[in-house]
């Protein structure tokens, strides 16, 4: 190009070709050919004819069985070849690179309004209160408006895609017939090379529900469901990178404004934004149908602990004393929340999970109450016992009391409740001379009473009654024995 550009610049001064030639080392007739073309020259590479081109399709076969350069040599060299291993293998890479060419080839498939939407999630570390928590950013697009709908989870489950896909279709108030998704275990089993999918049973039935036709993207190739790819990136410079929040509250709030902003940006292709578009697609989405949430809502059993707790991933959640020892169901909620529902399916009770290892168990809110009461109940009983022995035994009652407080101390209501035993056998009388006497000695135990009264002749306790007087029923209490004889007609059957 620099001798193209300088022989005709020189040319265009008056210079001769002999001396354009001279001065530029070039011959004269170059000097000619390129005055005479008006156009600047091209390079033109030279083409080579390979000797491995003949045995294209043999290779090929070759490749499609596994074989590798040096096998593929071999036989090559037992079909005539005379071409050294490293052409072969500089070949295969030609072919390989050819290969991925064609695989790496793209069109831009635009879906009509409410035929397509599109499902993926994105990882990422994200800082809250100074601590990195992995959370999983949930996307579902409508291919058609590219609408987008945002939501976050810290487990990646199959009851967390339902979630995100039901929140999604209620966002946008319908849904689109097909949705295209990835291979992930949540909602694909098995995908093979021919194009064969298993789907996870758990969301197969989701789809059914609704009626929707899942569609799974090849794999390795995240290119197929593009509209959804894509926005990642802009959600991952905008919002994700350099992020700290103090609570995955505020960071839910901050995903709400993301949304809103970007479905109001004007979409790079189409000119206008999702919302605008959306107001074209709404009416053709389908009409979402009425499913029982018990058909959707994942819920693992429970058992209530005797102190009223229930246990999850580690940590202690207290619920409603009355379902001590009782089965209870829970439902986690995007690995953030828990709700807690009785045999009835009724909501007892809901919590933000903790997302770290308690450091201890968490205060029952209905324990100290049950303590109180406990407490109440119990100094209730001691006084309604210290108040009877003193009305019993009146003032060496209160004396003896006030004695046994100072050197029975915890066993003070043990005594008294024996001493006060004693009437059973012993007269109030009696007793309240024994407890005169231990006052004098200064012994106060519920023994040295015992001894005491022990001391003294028990007098038998008088009855009301004279068994002898009284008048009795009469009542026939022998029997004769004629009654167990048998009649001459039953001995003659036997």
């Amino acid at each position: 190009m620099y001798k193209w550009q300088r022989i005709k610049a020189l040319h265009t001064q008056g210079v001769s070709i002999r001396k354009i030639a001279r001065m530029l080392g070039v011959s004269r007739n170059t000097v000619r050919k390129y005055l005479k073309d008006a156009n600047p020259p091209q390079f033109k590479a030279r083409e080579y004819e390979k000797q491995l081109d003949q045995y294209r399709e043999e290779i090929q076969a070759m490749l499609a069985k596994g074989y590798i350069g040096t096998r593929i040599h071999k036989e090559l060299v037992q079909k005539g070849y005379q071409g050294s291993l490293s052409s072969v293998h500089r070949f295969l890479r030609a072919l390989k690179e050819d290969d991925k060419a064609v695989k790496s080839a793209t069109t831009r498939v635009e879906t009509g309004p409410g035929r397509q939407m599109q499902y993926d999630w994105k990882e990422w570390l994200l800082p809250v209160g100074g601590k990195l928590v992995k959370i999983y950013i949930h996307e579902v697009v409508l291919s058609c408006s590219r609408m987008k709908f945002y939501t976050f989870s810290l487990s990646i489950t199959t009851a967390d895609v339902i979630r995100a896909l039901v929140e999604a279709i209620d966002f946008f108030g319908g849904y689109a017939l097909e949705l295209v998704i990835d291979n992930g275990k949540q909602m694909v089993i098995l995908h093979q090379k021919d194009g064969i999918v298993r789907y996870n049973d758990e969301f197969l039935k989701f789809c059914g529900l609704y009626g929707i036709q899942p569609s799974a993207c090849k794999n390795y190739r995240p290119r197929t469901k593009g509209k959804v790819e894509r926005p990642f990136y802009y959600v991952q410079e905008q919002l994700l990178r350099g992020l700290e929040v103090a609570s995955l509250n505020e960071f839910a709030a901050r995903l709400g404004e993301f949304q809103d902003e970007y479905n109001k940006r004007p979409h790079s292709k189409l000119g206008r934004s999702p919302e605008q578009m959306f107001e074209e697609e709404k009416a053709h989405l389908l009409k979402i149908p009425s499913v029982e949430p018990a058909l959707l809502q994942c819920k693992e059993p429970r058992q209530v602990s005797n102190d009223g707790y229930i246990s999850h991933d580690g940590n202690l959640y207290p619920v409603p004393m009355r379902y001590c020892t009782k089965r209870v169901w829970i439902e986690i909620i995007y690995g953030r929340r828990m709700k807690v529902y009785d045999e009835a399916g009724t909501l007892v009770d809901e919590f933000d999970l903790y997302l770290e290892k308690q450091a201890g168990r968490p205060v029952h809110p209905e324990h100290e109450s049950i303590n109180r009461q406990y407490q109440e109940k119990k100094t209730k009983v001691r006084s309604a016992l210290a108040g009877k022995f003193i009305s019993t035994f009146g003032q060496p009652g209160r004396m003896y009391l006030e004695g046994l407080r100072r050197q029975a101390g915890a066993n003070l209501y043990w005594h008294l409740s024996e001493i006060l035993g004693y009437q059973n056998i012993y007269a109030t009388e009696d007793i309240m001379a024994a407890i005169e006497e231990c006052l004098k000695i200064g012994s106060y135990h519920k023994n040295s009473i015992k001894r005491l009264l022990e001391k003294n002749e028990v007098v038998p306790l008088s009855l009301d009654y004279d068994p002898a007087k009284i008048d009795l029923p009469p009542v026939q209490i022998k029997r004769d024995l004629s009654c167990y004889a048998l009649d001459e007609s039953e001995v003659a059957i036997s």
